[in-house]
């Protein structure tokens, strides 16, 4: 109980400093912050023995290259770990989308997304994933963790002007996709 209210704790800091920290924003291959996160989870991909599939190449934005790290730590490493089929994989990438603005309407983007063929989300608990602290199972089932990882990530992409979301379907895995502020696209 005192290991997980530290957990607690730590996450609830990261939060905060994510929302307070300054922006240490350059020009960034998504492609190469993949790269990183994938060497860093390879020992956990082939111990799972997953797929990881590549569809079309990221682009490169000017970003917060530790903060989008985490971002994509966090979708690849949810992706592991909320998989429970016996073929599993994972695909990276972007594509260019329609997307409702509020401010001028229809518009084009390019999003980049990280797909799995896991476990899914029900389409009533989509939108509350995003909150801190939501988990959709106890504590204990699929490696536990805190409920945090997705709000992290959201509050990451919002500081970078951006925005995020899923598509899922129950037992046939999910899609987050997310984009950055306009002015971060750089192809």
């Amino acid at each position: 109980l005192g290991e997980r209210m530290q957990m607690l704790i730590d996450d609830l800091l990261t939060y905060s400093r994510v929302g307070r920290v300054a922006l240490a924003t350059q020009k960034c291959d998504l492609n190469k912050v993949v790269e990183s996160v994938l060497e860093l989870l390879s020992a956990r991909l082939k111990m799972d023995n997953i797929e990881i599939r590549f569809d079309h190449d990221l682009p490169t934005v000017v970003c917060d290259k530790t903060r989008i790290h985490e971002v994509f730590m966090n979708f690849i490493s949810n992706s592991i770990k909320y998989n429970d089929k016996t073929q599993r994989w994972i695909e990276i990438g972007c594509r260019k989308m329609k997307l409702e603005d509020e401010n001028i309407g229809m518009r084009e983007v390019t999003a980049s997304y990280i797909s799995d063929n896991g476990i899914g989300i029900p389409e009533k608990h989509q939108e509350k994933i995003f909150g801190i602290f939501k988990r959709l199972h106890a504590k204990d089932k699929f490696g536990g963790g805190t409920g945090s990882g997705l709000t992290i990530a959201k509050k990451i992409i919002e500081r970078h002007n951006g925005r995020v979301w899923v598509s899922s379907k129950e037992d046939e895995g999910s899609t987050f996709y997310f984009i950055l502020g306009e002015a971060s696209i750089d192809r």
